[in-house]
This record gives structure tokens, sequence and C-alpha cells, in this order.
């Protein structure tokens, strides 16, 4: 094969799948989790343009790392135990899950009020609106009783016999 096909069959290949983990030392980035942000993917798909690095300021204490939040090989892999950092990590991270858990939770609770609140006065404007139906009906009731005699079914009823009537005498 000459240097011309193998470079064909080269680009004609399919491409390897990529790995999903490049190092098992990598306890914070697990399986699947990208290790690049976008714009560094982005930046290294296009070569032709050259990218300016910026330098740290090095000379204050608030511009510099913070290399203690970093949980290295050694805390996880000591036949001692892990070490305090690791520990106090950890328990920085269960603070904050805690935190918003408990922040959730007072909103929850805030929630509940409100709407036992609200099932209290429906229930007070649902007993409003029964007794006002009770008084309606008695006041129906009572119309009825001191009517001018005509009720409805008896309507009804006076109309079916005067038609009867009516036919009798024809």
């Amino acid at each position: 094969m000459s240097s011309h096909e193998q470079q064909e069959s080269i680009r004609i290949t399919r491409r390897s799948l990529k790995t999903l983990q490049h190092s098992a030392n990598d306890r914070e980035n697990l399986v699947g989790r990208p290790t690049k942000g976008l714009k560094h993917q982005l930046s290294q798909e296009s070569p032709g343009e050259s990218v300016e690095v910026k330098r740290k300021n090095l000379l204050s204490k608030e511009t510099q790392a913070n290399l203690d939040t970093k949980i290295s090989e050694d805390d996880l892999t000591n036949p001692k135990g892990a070490s305090e950092k690791y520990w106090q990590i950890l328990a920085e991270k269960r603070q904050l899950a805690l935190q918003d858990a408990l922040d959730e939770n007072e909103k929850l609770r805030k929630t509940i009020e409100e709407l036992k609140e609200e099932n209290a006065s429906l229930k007070q404007m649902l007993e409003e609106a029964n007794s006002f139906v009770e008084i309606i009906k008695e006041e129906l009731a009572d119309d009825s009783n001191n009517d001018t005699g005509i009720d409805v079914n008896d309507v009804s009823t006076a109309d079916e016999t005067t038609e009867e009537d009516t036919t009798k005498n024809d």
C-alpha cells in the first residue's frame, strides 16, 4: 500500500468512541461527566485561532486558588483512613445539602400554613352558603303556605282539567 492509500483508509475509518473517564484516580469527576468546559472544547476544535493566556495576579491571597477544596488521591487511598481535610470538605458539602433541605422544608411549611388558612376560610364560606340555602328553603316553604293558594303542581293539573273540560264540551 502506498502512503496515499494509507491516508485514505485512515480518513475513511470510523472514529473510536471517546473515553468516559480519563483517569481512575480522579475521584471528583465521575464517569460520564465532561472534564472540559464547552468553551474549552470549542477553542480546541478551531486550532487556527491563537488564544492569549491570562495570568493570575498572585499578589494577594484573595486572587489565589484555594487548593484545600480539592480531594487528593492520598485522602481516599491512605491505609490509615481519610485525612481531616477530606472529612472537612465532606462535612461542608453535607452542610450545604442540609441547608438546602431546611430551606425547602421552611418553604413547604409556609405553604402548608397558607393552605390551611385558605381551607378554613373556604369551610366558613361553605357553612354560610349552606345556612343561606336553608333560609331560602324555609322562606320558599313559608311562601307556598301563605300563597294565594296556587301551587306550581296545582297549576299543571288545573291546565289539564280545563283542557279535559273543553274537550268534553265539544
